[in-house]
């Protein structure tokens, strides 16, 4: 297999290129430490720097190793749960952090457009298809709800969701105009260099190998010095590990796994997705697709709940993967697949995104649940008015206790068998 088909797609065809910064060397101070260098960890940076706070970022590895520069470039608005729920679960915080996450494709936009960020966002919407009657009802009451709260959303019969995918495998479903694309490792490239142009500085290949607090604020150790800071912002998401005690096991980071084709003939590209939205199912398992682009199709999703970091290119997702790309477009069965690539998204248990404080100066955020590329954005610059007392207006997250999940080390298998399961109740069509 050659490198180019092993190569993750947007690595292989990004434009940018992230600013020439190497290691720690030596002790440094600053007002706000960073660890992480995804979306999370720059859009909190880019804000802080802006607002004034000395900032200095940590990554361990490259920007964007992690989910960041390897999700699907979906800008989708919303989580799992809809206001009323969350409003009777979480009061006034769970109205706060529905906002945030429905207004986080506005932010994004409104974000690029001030910064100049080069990373090819388009507003062309979201389809959000249903494979059986019992979802196409779910995505009509959905569609009701959105309405109630003035947020227009088109409900699509069978017909005209073939038309706007270039399937006949659904039963219908939604266009949500909020929803749109990008090129998630531009902009990973592009947050960095706004950051470091506002004054933040920046350090990869600096993993965070223990963290300390005593009187003056917190202390964190690297290979190459240590850095001390009043405020650490931790937004490592899938990637954590036992830096924040209990924080990792707090989580479940997954795979998903993409692939994407060579690019396709103009008569074949023409006819899939023609208005060239982003799309994703009903399926429990959820499956999600797009056009790059330079007209690859990108289809995705979870073939098994590996939470391996590197699970390699012949790992037997990808043909799960190909499979179910070749059933729902049989156009596609010939076209060469010239990329494949994944990342951990990270998974809570209640499917909404977490922050934490558990100490004095202390803030972490985590658990996007698939949906972290305009959320998690959103939520970096919210951070940054936390730590600064500048608080963004409406939107928020409420503050929750690090919960470790029993049974932990035992998620992998676990989670396998509930996959099984949920794959027998898609098949079933419930």
């Amino acid at each position: 297999m050659t490198q180019d088909t092993q190569a993750n797609l947007w690595a292989a065809t990004a434009k940018t290129r992230s600013p020439e910064v190497g290691p720690l060397d030596g002790d440094a101070k600053a007002d706000v430490a960073i660890i992480g260098g995804g979306f999370t960890g720059l859009s909190a940076g880019l804000h802080l720097a802006d607002g004034g706070a000395d900032t200095i970022l940590l990554e361990a590895s490259d920007l964007g190793h992690g989910a960041s520069g390897r999700n699907g470039g979906q800008v989708n608005p919303g989580l799992k749960w809809g206001a009323s729920a969350l409003e009777g679960r979480l009061g006034k915080d769970g109205a706060r952090l529905f906002r945030l996450a429905e207004t986080a494709p506005d932010f994004l936009e409104d974000l690029v457009r001030r910064y100049q960020l080069n990373c090819r966002f388009r507003r062309d919407g979201v389809l959000r298809l249903a494979h059986t009657d019992a979802a196409l009802e779910r995505a009509r009451s959905e569609a009701e709800a959105l309405a109630a709260s003035d947020i227009p959303t088109e409900l699509l019969n069978k017909e005209e969701i073939a038309r706007r995918t270039g399937t006949g495998f659904y039963r219908g479903g939604m266009l949500d105009p909020r929803g749109g694309s990008v090129h998630p490792l531009e902009l990973v490239h592009e947050l960095a260099r706004a950051s470091c142009a506002a004054g933040m500085r920046l350090h990869t290949k600096t993993p965070a190998a223990a963290l300390h607090q005593d009187a003056a604020g917190w202390r964190i150790v690297t290979p190459g010095g240590t850095l001390r800071a009043r405020h650490v912002i931790v937004a490592t998401n899938g990637y954590s590990d036992e830096l924040v005690p209990g924080m990792a096991r707090s989580l479940l980071p997954v795979n998903s796994f993409q692939i994407a084709t060579e690019p396709l003939p103009d008569e074949v590209a023409s006819a899939i997705l023609p208005g060239e939205q982003t799309a994703y199912d009903s399926r429990r398992l959820i499956v999600y697709f797009r056009k790059s682009p330079d007209n690859r199709f990108i289809y995705g999703g979870r073939a098994s709940f590996s939470s391996a970091r590197d699970p390699g290119v012949d790992a037997p997702d990808y043909a799960a993967i190909h499979r179910a790309m070749v059933q729902t477009f049989p156009q596609l069965a010939d076209a060469k697949i010239a990329h494949r690539w994944t990342g951990l998204v990270c998974v809570t248990t209640d499917f909404l995104p977490h922050y934490h404080r558990p100490a004095e100066g202390l803030h972490a955020a985590v658990g996007f649940n698939g949906r972290g590329v305009a959320l998690s954005i959103h939520t970096g610059a919210w951070l940054a008015g936390q730590v600064l007392d500048r608080p963004l207006s409406d939107v928020g997250m409420p503050c929750s206790e690090i919960r470790p999940i029993p049974l932990h080390r035992f998620r992998a298998p676990l989670l396998n068998l509930a996959m099984r399961s949920q794959q027998m109740l898609d098949w079933l069509g419930r």
